[in-house]
């Protein structure tokens, strides 16, 4: 489990770098499909981080998601022509997003040695058994 993890964070990383210099580049020729591409990527790692926070309670899921969720609608309301700040804005806000949750789940693993929320009904059975 934990070797499958590493190689899905892996990739998860080696695919935002791939879709960053993708969306620098079509920046950089004043072509939109980047911004679509990242603001694709902002989303669906939104849903993933959300779904696996439901499903399993990782920590850093309860911060990445909605960081993810705002990097999209950054993103979009760039391409739509709403607001008017650099593609750099949105990836701000994805990369805090991702640090932040790392870093504070970090220190609920020093904390409880875990990197999942416990419910207060899964320490009452812990503590009865």
């Amino acid at each position: 489990m934990k070797m499958a993890l590493s190689v899905h964070r892996r990739l998860a990383v080696l695919l935002t770098a791939l879709v960053a210099v993708a969306d620098g580049y079509a920046n950089s020729h004043h072509q939109a499909w980047g911004d679509w591409l990242a603001a694709a990527l902002f989303a669906y790692m939104s849903a993933y981080c959300t779904q696996n926070f439901l499903r399993c309670r990782e920590v850093h899921c309860a911060i990445t998601a909605p960081g993810f969720l705002a990097a999209a609608v950054l993103m979009l309301l760039r391409l739509a022509g709403v607001m008017t700040y650099g593609y750099g804005i949105p990836w701000a806000v994805f990369v805090v997003s991702a640090c932040c949750g790392y870093c504070v789940q970090e220190l609920y693993q020093r904390r409880t040695g875990s990197i999942f929320f416990h419910s207060d009904e899964d320490r009452t059975k812990k503590n009865s058994r």
